[in-house]
């Protein structure tokens, strides 16, 4: 990446250019909560980024443009890296984790981690009372107890509201002990224990989903393209076999217009 440079000018001499070729660039929308897309004929980036963030991102979704002209599924690598391109999975994202730090998931698994800890001793302290508890079942003791009171929610969910003729009332696990102070200790345990198995299941969810998402071919090829933008020594670093398929291929111009692309942002590749 270029130290020396006025970015709002290159921003727009990128506008100008991919508009040039028939994509209609939005820069005042809010990128459907995202800092930019593609979508064919059209690419947006969020109204709310700053000049460089606004050059990396379409820089980004002119990847996907490149991408979507030469296979308009977004799926095979191959033909973004020519044949076997699997191979380079492991170096792609390499990349893809020095462009985008959230590609590790490493807040999430943390509090995944912490969770299961926490799941571990809520077991262990159940297993005082009922010896053959397992986290995997429900405690039919606590089925007894809560039968016919509005208890009974607060296994399936954190918080919930009942409401009634008269009132409304808001129940919470948090607040177990003041709305059922005659509740048996080992059935608040069960309770959290339940409520930690959900969070741990959401963020297992969010990073199965996350994971996926980062290894489309489409998002492994985009993040290339930004890493090369961003550090091109860095990107023939992490991916030394990923770069010379790739410089393979850009020297006999199969990505069309990515070297125009490169010299308004001032890379010498």
């Amino acid at each position: 990446m270029a130290c020396a440079r006025n970015n709002t000018l290159i921003k727009n001499e990128l506008i100008r250019y991919i508009s040039s070729l028939g994509i209609d660039v939005k820069t005042i929308t809010k990128a459907r909560g995202n800092k930019g897309f593609f979508k064919e004929g059209r690419i947006d980036i969020s109204k709310n980024l700053d000049d460089e963030s606004a050059i990396k991102t379409i820089v980004h979704e002119f990847a996907h443009y490149i991408n979507h002209k030469l296979d308009k599924s977004l799926k095979n690598l191959d033909i973004m890296f020519g044949n076997n391109s699997n191979e380079l999975i492991d170096e792609l994202l390499s990349v893809t984790a020095f462009v985008d730090k959230n590609a590790l998931c490493e807040k999430l698994t943390k509090e995944r981690d912490e969770l299961k800890t926490e799941i571990k001793q809520l077991t262990e302290t159940i297993k005082t009372t009922y010896p053959n508890f397992s986290p995997t079942e429900n405690l039919k003791d606590f089925h007894k107890y809560a039968k016919f009171s509005n208890l009974n929610y607060l296994e399936k969910y954190d918080r919930v509201k009942i409401h009634n003729t008269f009132n409304e009332k808001l129940y919470t696990i948090k607040d177990v002990k003041k709305d059922f102070p005659d509740i048996p200790d080992v059935f608040v345990s069960y309770l959290n224990l339940k409520s930690k198995q959900r969070k741990r299941a959401k963020i297992s969810s969010r990073i199965n989903k996350l994971n996926k998402y980062y290894n489309e071919p489409c998002e492994l090829f985009a993040r290339f393209i930004e890493g090369i933008y961003l550090d091109i020594e860095k990107v023939k670093a992490l991916a030394p076999n990923a770069f010379n398929r790739f410089m393979e291929l850009h020297n006999k111009n199969h990505y069309k217009g990515l070297r125009e692309l490169f010299s308004i942002v001032r890379i010498i590749i």
